[in-house]
């Protein structure tokens, strides 16, 4: 006996007669066409305006998003409302005008975190630290801190530091946040600045704001910056910037060891190595751009 459920060839009324028996594919309709084309345009409209305002150097304005996407002005806003209320999107603090929010940001690091685990990048720092002989990481700025995007201990030596790809320092009292406050565009510089807590960690952090400034002057001047177990005792951690084709900084690479080992003088003649290194990642990152 055959089982009826209710879709078979004489009783339902979306088949036509015969369609199943002469091997013929049927066509969705027109209502169904309609409504898969609605929703990749809409998805195809999110993304646009996504990536318009992860490009843009500056701040958006709704309506250079509507003029650029070439979107209504009611699809607009309701895109742009939703993306604020999820955390997609932010406004500048003060302003109307739209920045890349915290949950894009993370979306975004996971996914570059994610594809350098294997990729060309990780390979040029397992041959940095394997010269070096010391622990070497790419680090980035997410959200007011440091984040590491990808990281290779110096396997030989006893002492380990408790680093994962993913872990989060200050950008005060960090090598790496220092170059990113010394060589980020002075009105972000002084947004970031407004926003910290120079909390201290050690003997040796910069806690006074005039002594920051003057440090992240020599920073830019020299373009290198240093870990003076600012953040750590007995750690010290020299970083150099990676460097892309319009002079914006992509990311940044650090050497880091114990001070017993590793002095700012040590660290010094490390520099020539290090910045040939960050020229390569930099050719590599805007290659997969």
């Amino acid at each position: 006996m055959r089982t009826n459920l209710g879709l078979d060839e004489r009783t339902s009324p979306t088949t036509p007669s015969g369609a199943r028996r002469n091997g013929a594919k049927l066509k969705p309709t027109p209502h169904h066409a309609d409504t898969r084309e609605h929703k990749l345009g809409a998805t195809a409209r999110s993304f646009a305006i996504l990536e318009h305002v992860a490009s843009s150097r500056t701040p958006v304005d709704v309506l250079d998003i509507i003029s650029s996407v070439k979107l209504p002005k009611a699809t607009a806003y309701r895109l742009v409302d939703w993306f604020i209320s999820q955390g997609y999107l932010a406004r500048e603090p003060g302003r109307r005008r739209l920045i890349v929010g915290p949950k894009l940001t993370n979306l975004a690091f996971g996914a570059l975190s994610a594809s350098m685990r294997h990729d060309t990048p990780h390979v040029v720092l397992q041959r940095l630290v394997h010269t070096l002989n010391e622990t070497c990481n790419i680090g980035t700025l997410l959200n007011g801190e440091v984040v590491y995007l990808d990281r290779v201990e110096a396997e030989h030596w006893p002492l380990r530091l408790h680093y994962t790809i993913g872990s989060r320092v200050p950008l005060h009292c960090s090598a790496i946040g220092k170059l990113y406050l010394a060589l980020a565009a002075s009105p972000r510089r002084r947004r970031l600045l407004q926003s910290l807590e120079l909390r201290r960690f050690t003997d040796s952090t910069i806690t006074d704001s005039a002594r920051l400034d003057s440090e992240l002057r020599q920073i830019r001047k020299e373009q290198v910056s240093f870990d003076r177990q600012e953040y750590l005792v007995g750690v010290v951690c020299m970083a150099v910037p990676v460097i892309g084709k319009n002079g914006e900084m992509l990311a940044a690479l650090a050497i880091q060891a114990p001070e017993a080992r590793m002095s700012v003088q040590t660290a010094r003649r490390h520099l020539p190595t290090l910045r040939n290194a960050a020229g390569e990642l930099a050719e590599i990152f805007q290659d997969n751009a």
